[in-house]
């Protein structure tokens, strides 16, 4: 058996699912926790201080950096300017947010991303990555399983030669067993 292959598909399996699994689970908690505070958070409005356009350059999405004030401690953080393609206009200079009164850290901004939005994870393009790696896995360790003859069937009985037809071969005792009964 080739173990090296197999331990390589097996590998690439569970690594592209697990990914799959992690990124569509982040971006349910970022829904989640988006939809929490549009309900549950305060209004705050937040000044838009820098912005940095990385599309095209393969650095990943523009990212806007926002700072607020809530009970008079200043918080600042990047969040994606846009949707995953980027900004598609120039942001404001004030942005209006909701603010989980609890942990002020945490929000959700006029844009609809939240605080967490900056995390490798958040991208849609993670799951069908995954599935695509899980998938060379599963092929590659299969077509290492099927190089061992796991899969192969039974062949069929070789032809009998010569006529008769095909009976069971008895053992030394039972033909001296025969022998003594005829006599």
């Amino acid at each position: 058996m080739h173990r090296g292959s197999a331990v390589v598909g097996l590998l690439l399996l569970v690594a592209g699912l697990t990914y799959a699994a992690a990124t569509g689970s982040y971006k349910w908690h970022l829904h989640i926790k988006a939809e929490r505070l549009r309900v549950e958070g305060v209004p705050v409005q937040a000044q838009v201080t820098g912005r940095r356009d990385t599309v095209g350059r393969g650095g990943g999405t523009d990212t806007i950096r926002v700072s607020y004030d809530v009970d008079g401690t200043r918080y600042s953080t990047r969040i994606l300017c846009g949707s995953a393609g980027g900004c598609t206009r120039e942001p404001p200079e004030v942005m209006a947010l909701r603010v989980d009164p609890e942990r002020p850290e945490e929000f959700v901004a006029a844009n609809g991303n939240t605080d967490d939005s900056v995390f490798f994870l958040n991208s849609w393009t993670g799951i069908p990555f995954g599935l695509l790696v899980a998938a060379s896995g599963a092929v590659f360790g299969f077509a290492a399983l099927v190089s061992t003859g796991l899969f192969d069937r039974p062949g069929a009985e070789p032809p009998r030669r010569g006529p008769g037809t095909a009976r069971m071969r008895r053992t030394r005792a039972a033909r001296r067993q025969r022998r003594r009964t005829a006599r």
